[in-house]
C-alpha cells in the first residue's frame, strides 16, 4: 500500500485544526454526547427500587372468619402469605398482588414503577432492554452500507434526527408498547450516527491526527455519562418523563444538521463526486484562510495521474469517466463492495472475524461491567457518577500513547490489563470473607471497567482503519452487529453470579486473553495512511501484519507534492 495519499496533504495544507476542521469535529461530538445519554439514560429511566404487594383493606377480618381463628399477613414482593396467627402455616398465597404495588419511589419515577413491570411483569422491562439492543444490531448492519453507498452525511444526519424524535416521543407517549418501538427505532439510529460519526472523523483528519478524534470522542463520551447522574439527581421527585425528555432536548440541534455537516470529502472523491468536493474544499480554505488555488492544485494532479494510469494501461472506460463531471481530472471511481466481501478475501475475512470476536467480548464485557454497578455499596447516582468517571482517564492515555504505541499495542495493553483485574477480582470476590478483600475488589473492578473503557474506544479508531474507503462503514458497522450480540448477553451477567459468584469475572477476563492473542495477527495503521481500495489492503496486510511494528516512510511534503506532480 502506498505511504502517501494526497488527501492527507490536501488537510495538512488546509491545516489539521484550521476553523473549518474544527467545527466540524465539534459538530460530531456533539453527536458523540447525543449516543451516550441515550443509551445510558435507561440506568435510572428504568430503575427498578425495592417494592411489595400493595395492603388490601379488611384482608385480615375475612380470612378470621373464614378459617374461624385469628391470622396475620404478609407482604411479600410478589405475592400476599395469610397466616395462623402465631404459626408460619399458610392458609391462603394471594399471587399475584390483588390490589397492585408499592414501592419505595413514587409510582411515576421510572418506567418500571408506573407500568408495574415487576414479578409476572419484570420480563417487559427485560423486553424493552433487549429491543434497544437489536435495534443497535440492526442499525450496525444496515446503515453502514448506505452511508458507504449514498455518503456519510444522510446517514448521520437522518439518524440524528430520528433519535431525537424518537427519545422525545418515547418520553410522551403514554403506553408502554409505544415505548418499546420507540426505544427499537433509538437503537438503530444510535448505531447508524455511532458508525457514520466514526468514519467522518478519521476522514477529515491526516494520519499524524487521526487519533484525537477518537481521544476527543472518548472525552466527551464520559463526560455525556457524568452528566446523566447529577441531572438525574436533581430531578429525582419528578416524573422519569421529564428527566428522558430533558436528556432528549440536549439533541436538538440535529435539527440544523443539513446545513451544519459536510458530506466527507475523501467518500465524494473516492466515488466520482468531484465538483462537490471541491466545493467543500473551497469553502475549507476560505474559513481557514488558505490559498484555495493551492489546495485543489494537489486534487488535479493526482486526478491528472489517475487519468494518466488509465491511458497507458488502454483503459476502455476512459470516456465514460471522463463524462461524469470528472472535465479531464479524476480520481478513480471505486466499485461498490457488499457486506459479502468482508469474507470473499482471505485477508479481509481475517480482519473482520477478529475484529467482530473483538467487539462482542468489548460490549459483553464494557455492558456486564456497567449493569454490575448497582451491586457497589453506594448511592445509585454517586456509583454511576464514580464509574462514569473512571473512563475519563483513557482519553489521557490515548492521548500520549496513540501515535507512540500503535492502535494495535493499546488495544492489547487494554485487553491485558482488564484481563488481569478481572480475574484477580474473581479471586478477591472469592476471599470476600478475608479483610480487605471489599476494597481490592472495588479497585480491581474500577481498573477493569478504565481497561475495557479504553479498549472500547481504541477500535472505534482502530476499526474503520483497517478497510479500505468505499467498505470501511459496512466493516466497522458488522463488527459493531456482532458486539450487540454481546450487549444482549450482558443482563444474564448478573443472575449467573448469584448462582456462581466467581464466573462472569472469570469468563470476561478469559475472553479479553483471548483478543490480547488474537489481535497481534492484523496490520497496525498507525503511520499509514487510509486504504483505498481491496487491493491497496490486501497488499498492506501482506506487509504489515505481524507482530513487529513497521514504521512509515517520513517523506517531505514538499517532496511528496513534487512526486504526485511529476
Amino acid at each position: 500500500m502506498p505511504e502517501y495519499n494526497y488527501l492527507d496533504e490536501v488537510w495538512r495544507r488546509l491545516g489539521t485544526w484550521g476553523r473549518y476542521q474544527s467545527f466540524q469535529i465539534f459538530l460530531q461530538l456533539t453527536s458523540v454526547l447525543s449516543e451516550s445519554i441515550h443509551l445510558m439514560v435507561i440506568v435510572f429511566i428504568g430503575y427498578r427500587p425495592p417494592y411489595q404487594c400493595a395492603e388490601v383493606e379488611n384482608i385480615t377480618s375475612r380470612y378470621e372468619v373464614l378459617s374461624n381463628s385469628s391470622v396475620t399477613t404478609r407482604y411479600g414482593a410478589c405475592h400476599i402469605d395469610v397466616l395462623l396467627n402465631g404459626t408460619n402455616h399458610t392458609i391462603m398465597e394471594l399471587s399475584p398482588c390483588p390490589t397492585g404495588y408499592t414501592y419505595g419511589l413514587q409510582k411515576d419515577r421510572t418506567f418500571v414503577t408506573e407500568w408495574d413491570l415487576v414479578c409476572e411483569g419484570a420480563e417487559r422491562a427485560e423486553v424493552s432492554q433487549m429491543l434497544m439492543m437489536i435495534g443497535q444490531m440492526v442499525g450496525a448492519a444496515f446503515l453502514p452500507q448506505l452511508s458507504d453507498k449514498y455518503g456519510r452525511k444522510i446517514v448521520l444526519v437522518t439518524s440524528q434526527i430520528v433519535l431525537f424524535s424518537s427519545g422525545i416521543g418515547a418520553a410522551l407517549l403514554p403506553t408502554f408498547t409505544c415505548y418499546a418501538i420507540m426505544r427499537f427505532i433509538c437503537g438503530v439510529t444510535h448505531q447508524g450516527m455511532a458508525m457514520a460519526r466514526a468514519v467522518m472523523s478519521v476522514e477529515i483528519l491526516p494520519e499524524e491526527s487521526r487519533y484525537m478524534a477518537e481521544v476527543l470522542g472518548c472525552t466527551v463520551w464520559a463526560l455525556g455519562l457524568c452528566l446523566i447522574a447529577p441531572v438525574a439527581y436533581v430531578m429525582q421527585d419528578l416524573s422519569w418523563r421529564y428527566l428522558y425528555l430533558v436528556l432528549s432536548l440536549i439533541s436538538i440541534h440535529s435539527l440544523l444538521g443539513f446545513w451544519t455537516f459536510d458530506e466527507s470529502v475523501r467518500w465524494l472523491l473516492a466515488n466520482g463526486k468531484i465538483t462537490e468536493a471541491k466545493r467543500i474544499l473551497r469553502k475549507a480554505a476560505k474559513m481557514n484562510k488558505v490559498n484555495e488555488e493551492e489546495i485543489l492544485e494537489v486534487v488535479d494532479h493526482a486526478g491528472a495521474i489517475a487519468l494518466k494510469s488509465k491511458l497507458l494501461q488502454g483503459d476502455n472506460q476512459t470516456q465514460s469517466i471522463n463524462g461524469k463531471e470528472l472535465t479531464g481530472h479524476s480520481t478513480d471511481v471505486l466499485p461498490k463492495y457488499t457486506v459479502w466481501t468482508l469474507f470473499t478475501r482471505r485477508r479481509i475475512a481475517i480482519i473482520t472475524l477478529i475484529m467482530t470476536y473483538t467487539w462482542l467480548v468489548n460490549s459483553l464485557t464494557y455492558y456486564g461491567l456497567s449493569l454490575s454497578s448497582a451491586s457497589l455499596p453506594l448511592d445509585r447516582f454517586l456509583s454511576f457518577f464514580l464509574l462514569s468517571l473512571a473512563e475519563l482517564p483513557v482519553a489521557l492515555i490515548e492521548y500520549f500513547t496513540f501515535n507512540r504505541w500503535g492502535r494495535k499495542w493499546l488495544c492489547i495493553i487494554f485487553h491485558a490489563v482488564a484481563a488481569l483485574s478481572l480475574i484477580a477480582g474473581t479471586v478477591a470476590n472469592y476471599l470476600s470473607d478475608k479483610p480487605g478483600a471489599e476494597v481490592a475488589l472495588m479497585i480491581f473492578f474500577f481498573i477493569g471497567k478504565l481497561s475495557i473503557a479504553g479498549s472500547f474506544s481504541t477500535i472505534f479508531l482502530f476499526t474503520p482503519e483497517l478497510y479500505p474507503t468505499n467498505l470501511r462503514n459496512v466493516g466497522i458497522g458488522f463488527s459493531s452487529a456482532a458486539g450487540r450480540i454481546g450487549g444482549m448477553l450482558a443482563p444474564f451477567a448478573g443472575p449467573l453470579a448469584e448462582k456462581v459468584s466467581w464466573a462472569p469475572g472469570a469468563i470476561f477476563g478469559v475472553m479479553c486473553v483471548s483478543v490480547a492473542l488474537l489481535l497481534p495477527l492484523l496490520p497496525e495503521p498507525t503511520g499509514h495512511e487510509l486504504p483505498t481500495t481491496v487491493e491497496e489492503l490486501e497488499q498492506w496486510y501482506k506487509q504489515h501484519s505481524g507482530i513487529k511494528r513497521r514504521k512509515p516512510l517520513n517523506i517531505n511534503n514538499t517532496a511528496e507534492l513534487n512526486d504526485v506532480k511529476h
